[in-house]
């Protein structure tokens, strides 16, 4: 019962819409040292492929000042703005990602810009709490190599939680 209501509670809740990499900047609580941005859509295949990989490692670094948000790009394509959020929001209650997700509203060139990737997704993109870049990955995400820099990112920060 508590799993059905879950479901209902997350396809209930809107994504919110981001207009630039700053406002998605800008969406992580202080406390998050390491900020990681996953870039993707639903109509991308390495996107979906990789997706349930990247709820598993936003669960195993709980807890260690590790927060991640994944960025939506459904919007560019053409259509009901209204229905493509909903189809954004069935499809993460399908897979039970409970990470927060954001719905990228933009152009999709300038976000590419601004995050300095050629456009193409899925991009996983690492930051620290001042907004530096500390690592990426561009393409289907190497889930053991990001694992382990997740991991040594954590052991280096001077505040990373757990030790």
């Amino acid at each position: 019962m508590l799993a059905v209501l879950a479901l209902l509670l997350a396809t209930a809740t809107p994504l919110a819409e981001v207009h630039s990499l700053d406002e998605v900047m800008q969406t992580f609580p202080e406390s998050a040292h390491i900020r990681v941005v996953n870039v993707w859509a639903t109509w991308c295949a390495p996107c979906v492929a990789e997706i349930g990989d990247v709820q598993k490692i936003s669960e195993a670094f709980k807890g260690n000042d590790v927060e991640v948000v994944g960025v939506s790009l459904d919007d560019s394509i053409p259509g009901d703005r209204s229905a493509t959020k909903e189809k954004v929001q069935r499809f993460l209650a399908d897979r039970k990602i409970r990470y927060r997700n954001l719905y990228y509203v933009g152009r999709t060139d300038s976000l590419a810009a601004q995050a300095r990737f050629d456009g193409t997704i899925p991009v996983t993109l690492v930051y620290d709490a001042s907004g530096r870049e500390i690592a990426r990955n561009e393409g289907k995400l190497d889930v053991a190599w990001f694992q382990r820099t997740l991991a040594e990112l954590v052991r280096t920060s001077n505040r990373g939680g757990k030790k």
